[in-house]
């Protein structure tokens, strides 16, 4: 499916646009993020929609979540607390660390001022706290949420997206303690759209037929849009909720050949592993060898090679291991 490609090329946007020297290439790479949210809504209904509404429990969707995005965020949240941890000289530094680390390892945002980033230690996790709130109120809701109600949630979300953007004056907003209603927004939006897409798209009722290379084409022609200083607000809102839905669709329902198949697989195992790790790695070169574009080009690199080797030989293994450990915590079947 292009919709795993496409889920590559945009993780890759978010790794040009934190990196300093190449940044002016993807002015709005921070809107991958939204199109994350409506990948990952079509994604979640996809595998788990039926399952749930014949009686599955919310606490083993739940599980199955956890066990799917802990392994790699925990690996990016101890990569920033050791980098974080050369720079304490004191014990109350160490305690401070150790609060951080704690409330990270349970995806609990920490914002230690307004302008600060909530997830100090793994910067990217904040989308990853709004996607696992959507995820528990989908749990829940997901048996009783018939279409004419999940258009609504998703008209709401458009007005909410639209009046955070224009207050804010960008699309760049969650990852900061003063702009988490921003966050919140994006994702009320881009989560129930997913799964709105992907009734859709079940019911045979999406006829989008665009060739995967003006899909790809037509993403880095949104990211790469010349930055409208006070007006970016207007265009990413306009991006967010009248073309990205458009690119996240054609993708869906794209026909790839075998050999692009291979290649759309593989990008979208890079994808997670690329996003969350990305951060810290940065952080690490940019501390260790100063802010400098060779720190940010090895960082860069390194990242990408970190994504690849977690998604080769760490991930799939670290899955299995909590997954075994959360089933041997669940209590025993009460028996007559």
């Amino acid at each position: 499916m292009a919709l795993d490609g496409l889920r590559g090329v945009a993780a890759l946007a978010v790794l040009v646009l934190h990196i300093p020297t190449l940044a002016g290439l993807v002015p709005h790479g921070y809107l991958a993020v939204d199109l994350f949210y409506i990948m990952s809504g079509f994604v979640v209904a996809h595998a788990y929609e039926a399952r749930l509404k014949d009686g599955w429990p919310a606490g083993s969707f739940l599980r199955a979540r956890i066990v799917r995005l802990w392994p790699l965020y925990l690996l990016g949240t101890a990569i920033g607390a050791g980098v974080l941890a050369g720079a304490v000289d004191d014990a109350v530094g160490f305690a401070a660390l150790g609060l951080l680390l704690a409330a990270a390892m349970l995806m609990i945002p920490t914002p230690l001022d307004a302008e600060s980033q909530v997830f100090v230690l793994n910067p990217p996790a904040w989308s990853l706290f709004f996607e696992m709130v959507a995820n528990i109120i989908y749990a829940v809701v997901a048996r009783n949420l018939g279409t004419r109600t999940l258009k609504l949630v998703v008209a709401c979300g458009a007005a909410a997206v639209l009046i955070a953007f224009l207050l804010a004056e960008k699309g760049s907003v969650g990852q900061h303690g003063h702009s988490l209603p921003g966050g919140l927004a994006r994702i009320a939006f881009g989560f129930p759209l997913g799964l709105l897409l992907h009734r859709i798209w079940a019911g045979g009722r999406l006829a989008i037929r665009w060739p995967a290379a003006l899909i790809v084409a037509a993403f880095i022609a949104v990211v790469a849009a010349p930055d409208l200083g006070r007006w970016n607000g207007v265009l990413d809102a306009a991006i967010v909720l009248g073309v990205l839905p458009f690119i996240a669709a054609a993708a869906v329902t794209a026909r790839l050949s075998p050999g692009l198949e291979k290649a759309a697989a593989f990008a979208a195992a890079m994808s997670y592993p690329l996003y969350i790790l990305h951060g810290p790695i940065l952080r690490a070169f940019e501390t260790w060898m100063a802010p400098t574009p060779l720190a940010y080009g090895l960082g860069g690199t390194a990242s990408l090679v970190a994504a690849f080797v977690a998604a080769r030989w760490f991930d799939r293994p670290a899955r299995a291991l909590l997954g075994r450990l959360m089933q041997q915590r669940r209590p025993a079947p009460l028996t007559a």
